[in-house]
């Protein structure tokens, strides 16, 4: 792998979901970058899981911008162990309502 990589899990009721990023031949661009795919994937799981819940934003109904303020902003709120030098990182262990309540506190 040349580039970085990331991967990160939450427990929604007791059943652990995991996203990895950038573990390939050639990784992703940035770790920040590899970071928010987890973010994203994540996301996308605990909104499955809570699909019909009130108040859910839709990534399509933020802009670019915004969304990737938003990204940036709930990657550097949560805690990251990185190791390789900085080129790989993982998501501390984190709840679903942690998860959630760092996604929705970020947005404000």
């Amino acid at each position: 792998m040349t580039g970085y990589a990331a991967r990160g899990s939450i427990t929604i009721n007791g059943v652990t979901k995991t996203k990895s990023s950038g573990y390939n031949e050639t990784g992703c661009l940035t770790m920040m970058n590899a970071k928010q795919n987890v973010l994203k994937g994540l996301a996308n799981k605990l909104r499955s899981h809570l699909e019909g819940c009130e108040g859910w934003i839709e990534w399509r109904d933020l802009g670019n911008e915004q969304r990737h303020n938003w990204l940036n902003k709930v990657a550097e709120t949560l805690e990251w162990n990185e190791l390789k030098g900085g080129k790989v990182a993982t998501l501390h262990e984190i709840s679903a309502d942690e998860f959630r309540n760092t996604l929705v506190g970020s947005l404000v």
